[in-house]
């Protein structure tokens, strides 16, 4: 081994977040990998969150160092640094890339997209859930941008549209004001609640991807739309087919096969400020998010109209569904009329319009009397005086 004659400076963890750190060399080394032995880096990330108050760990991301980089050994650690270290060249170490202690973790569970969702947050190697006490956007804005997910849509808790947890209720009464880079830094009464899973809080982010059909008879007949960054758009039937009807189908629980796809008479309506959306699935994707999207494209949406479906059995028969009450409407298009109007007897007419077809029919009996009248009138006193009488007559009707 070939050892460097003076030792190194200090090396610190570099936070990416409060509970999210990896090493670096402190001074103009600080692009420099830290690579250390196999048997220090987990007790290292061990000592390191526990000086944090952060609990333990909940994951190590590390590798193996590149051949011929030197690695640090003989370290001192004291008040988070690693002090005193020696560098060898040529020696088996791992290089921490990153570290995410036990208190930062948050997930969302028992839904049916990865920003829409249950919450639950990690601690000594479980998840558990949040209480819907004060639970409220500002506290969900926390959970949606350590996610990735955008931002807040919609809160949800007791009777809402998620299904209830299990575990542990590790946070109750939450005060976030939106900013902090995860729930454990706000505010809590954590370890005190007197909720149950019942009233477990939830979270509608905007990059919540849904799909929905409107303007059916039921939730598996209408329009496609989509859900992209809290607003809905429509599927340009460029390439739409069955197999992708198949896939909408199948992803809003309707069956798997469609019953119509293709060729409504009259043509669905577009919304014309709305996005369009285009994908290209290939034989591989099983669902309609494998797909490459592509949002208003210039020659693939602009001369297209919206895609439509009807999923085989929908017909007004409505089936259960996880996703959210928010995205089931009720719905009308002439198509699924004309689909289960077929066969079945001609509706009778109202009372109403019997009454005035009535009406109408004497009125033009008296008006046909009037004139006969009139006539007879004229032809007995002369034509002058006819008409004027006539006139009479008419005005007096």
């Amino acid at each position: 081994m070939k050892r460097r004659s003076s030792r190194t400076s200090a090396v610190t963890p570099t936070f990416t977040t409060s509970l999210l750190w990896t090493l670096r060399v402190s001074g103009n080394r600080s692009s420099d990998l830290v690579p250390l032995p196999s048997e220090l880096v987990d007790v290292l990330a061990e000592h390191i969150c526990e000086d944090l108050t952060c609990g333990g760990v909940y994951h190590v991301t590390k590798s193996s160092s590149p051949s011929g980089t030197s690695g640090f050994h003989g370290c001192q650690y004291q008040n988070q640094h690693l002090q005193n270290c020696s560098e060898t060249v040529g020696t088996n170490c791992s290089v921490l890339s990153e570290v995410v202690c036990a208190q930062q973790p948050v997930r969302l569970s028992g839904g049916w997209d990865r920003c829409s969702r249950r919450v639950e947050v990690w601690r000594d190697g479980t998840w558990g859930t949040v209480c819907d006490d004060l639970w409220d956007l500002r506290d969900a804005e926390v959970v949606c941008a350590q996610l990735s997910c955008g931002y807040t849509l919609s809160v949800t808790g007791q009777n809402g549209q998620f299904p209830p947890g299990s575990g542990p209720v590790y946070l109750d009464e939450l005060n976030c004001t939106g900013s902090e880079d995860n729930l454990w830094a706000c505010p809590s009464t954590p370890d005190q609640s007197d909720c149950g899973h019942k009233e477990d809080a939830g979270v509608v982010c905007s990059e919540m991807r849904a799909i929905r059909l409107t303007g059916g008879l039921d939730r598996c007949s209408g329009t496609v739309e989509v859900h992209r960054n809290g607003s809905w758009g429509t599927f340009c039937d460029n390439c739409w087919n069955v197999k992708m009807a198949s896939m909408v189908c199948s992803m809003l629980e309707c069956g798997v096969e469609p019953l119509n796809f293709t060729a409504f008479n009259p043509p669905l309506a577009a919304d014309r400020g709305a996005a369009s959306y285009y994908y290209h699935c290939t034989s591989y994707n099983l669902s309609l998010w494998e797909c490459e999207e592509m949002i208003n494209h210039a020659f693939l949406c602009d001369l297209s109209k919206p895609s439509g479906l009807i999923c085989n059995g929908s017909l007004g028969l409505a089936r259960a569904t996880t996703a959210s009450p928010t995205l089931v409407t009720n719905w009308t298009t002439a198509v699924t009329i004309l689909s289960t109007a077929a066969g079945a007897a001609s509706p009778k007419p109202s009372p109403e319009l019997l009454s005035t077809i009535a009406l109408a029919l004497l009125l033009l009996v008296v008006l046909v009397i009037n004139t006969v009248l009139c006539c007879l009138y004229r032809k007995r006193h002369g034509a002058g005086r006819g008409v004027y009488r006539c006139k009479q007559l008419a005005f007096q009707q």
